[in-house]
């Protein structure tokens, strides 16, 4: 199994350098927009946008405190073996990570504050500091579940 959850965890590294590579084609896209529009002001100028702002903050933190959750839920399925588990709630959890980006980029286009994007990128860059997939916390964690499953009977499907 050391094995499998080492490739498994690859994987799921190489999705996160994929999501953090999309962080940089947004903020070309920002970059491109404010060139080609400048000054730009959003595509609802004259439009109050503080609202929105301060809506989509809270949703981004809630976010990022939904990944846990989710990590949680997702891990406890003794349904799955221990490595699709943990696969499936890193790629979720960057997926999660990913949205509050995509958050400050709809912000962007909305309202025209390149700044407003940079704050939420950076909020997503810390929930992928905090949940990117690392083969060490996967070994610990596989070793929990396993433990937990041999105390109470539970034996993974096809075994």
């Amino acid at each position: 199994m050391p094995d499998e959850l080492a490739k498994a965890c690859r994987t799921a590294q190489v999705i996160g350098v994929a999501l953090l590579v999309s962080l940089g084609v947004y903020a070309l896209v920002v970059y491109q927009i404010q060139r080609m529009h400048a000054p730009f002001g959003g595509f609802t100028p004259g439009v109050p946008h503080d609202l929105l702002r301060w809506i989509l903050a809270a949703v981004a933190l809630a976010t990022l405190g939904l990944v846990r959750v989710l990590q949680r839920i997702i891990l406890a399925n003794a349904a799955l073996p221990p490595v699709r588990r943990l696969h499936s709630a890193a790629v979720v959890s960057l997926a999660l990570c990913e949205s509050v980006a995509i958050y400050g980029f709809v912000l962007f286009l909305i309202a025209g504050r390149a700044s407003d994007f940079y704050v939420f990128v950076a909020l997503a860059l810390v929930g992928f500091v905090v949940y990117f997939p690392r083969v060490d916390t996967w070994v610990e964690r596989a070793r929990a579940m396993e433990q937990g499953a041999a105390g109470r009977g539970i034996k993974p499907p096809g075994t």
